[in-house]
C-alpha cells in the first residue's frame, strides 16, 4: 500500500469492527501470546504491533513513510523503512514473522514469501494473510491496487512455491462473507460496480460496529480450535523445511 491508501482508512483502526476483528483472528492464530522476536512485515500502522508489544519484542518493516510516522507516533520504534522483498534483518532471526495482507500488492508474492522464510529461526513460523476467493473481487481491491486474490489451495501452493511448509490453513472473517459474498457478486451481475464505493471501510453507527466487533469473539474462539470453511480472507501458518 502507498501513503494515500494508509490516509483513506487511519481513521479506522483503532476501533472500526473489521480492524478489531483482524486483531482478534490474529491471536487467535498464534494462541494469543507469541514469545520471543516478532516481525511484522508489512506492519502499516501497526496495529497488530500494539497488541503484541507486552508479550513479545515486535519489530515492523514497512514501505510506506506515512504509515511509519503514524506508527511511531502511537509508541512503536523498532521500524524500519524498507523494500519487503530486501527488509533489513539478519536471516535466522525471529520466532514469527507476520505478513498480514501484504502478498496480494505484490507483483511476485513468492519472491516475498521465501524471503520472509529466510527471516524465520530454525523453529519459527510465518503467518500469512490475504483476501480470499477471486469471486469476490471488488472496487475495494482496485482502489487499494491488489495484483489477486487468493483460495486456500492458490496460497498453499505460494507457500509451498517459495520452499516452506504450510501447516494449517484457514479462512477468515466468516461471519462477514454471507454478506461480501452477495452483495459482491449481486453488483457485478447487475453492473452496479460505478455506484459501489471505492473502499469497504466507511463509519458506521457506534452501536453496530460493537456488535459487528464483539462477533469476532466467537469467529476468534472457533479460529482458535479448528479452520473455518469459507471467508472473506485466507491464512496460511508455515515453517521452514529443516525445522521438520
Amino acid at each position: 500500500m502507498n501513503d494515500a491508501e494508509f490516509q483513506i482508512y487511519e481513521g479506522f483502526e483503532d476501533d472500526q469492527w473489521w480492524f478489531v476483528g483482524k486483531r482478534r483472528l490474529v491471536r487467535a492464530l498464534l494462541s494469543d501470546a507469541p514469545r520471543g522476536r516478532l516481525l511484522d512485515l508489512g506492519c502499516g500502522m501497526g496495529g497488530v504491533l500494539r497488541d503484541f508489544e507486552a508479550a513479545a519484542r515486535c519489530f515492523g518493516a514497512d514501505r510506506s513513510r506515512y504509515a511509519l510516522r503514524v506508527c511511531r507516533a502511537k509508541g512503536a520504534d523498532a521500524l524500519a523503512l524498507a523494500d519487503l522483498l530486501a527488509p533489513p534483518f539478519r536471516s535466522d532471526s525471529f520466532d514469527h514473522v507476520l505478513a498480514l495482507d501484504v502478498i496480494e500488492h505484490l507483483p511476485d508474492d513468492v519472491a516475498f514469501l521465501r524471503r520472509a522464510g529466510e527471516l524465520l529461526a530454525p523453529d519459527g513460523r510465518l503467518v500469512v494473510a490475504a483476501p480470499a476467493f477471486p469471486l469476490l473481487w471488488s472496487q475495494h481491491d482496485v482502489t487499494f491496487q491488489h495484483f489477486r486474490r487468493y483460495t486456500a489451495a492458490t496460497l498453499r501452493a505460494a507457500v509451498v512455491a517459495a520452499g516452506l511448509v504450510p501447516e494449517r490453513t484457514t479462512y477468515l472473517h466468516a461471519l462477514v462473507f454471507p454478506i461480501a459474498a452477495v452483495w459482491r457478486v449481486a453488483s457485478r451481475r447487475l453492473g452496479l460496480g460505478r455506484f459501489a464505493p471505492k473502499t469497504d471501510f466507511w463509519p458506521l453507527p457506534a452501536w453496530l460496529n460493537a456488535v459487528l466487533a464483539s462477533l469476532y469473539r466467537a469467529e476468534a474462539w472457533w479460529v482458535a480450535r479448528g479452520d473455518l470453511p469459507f471467508g472473506v480472507s485466507v491464512a496460511c501458518i508455515a515453517r521452514r523445511p529443516e525445522a521438520a
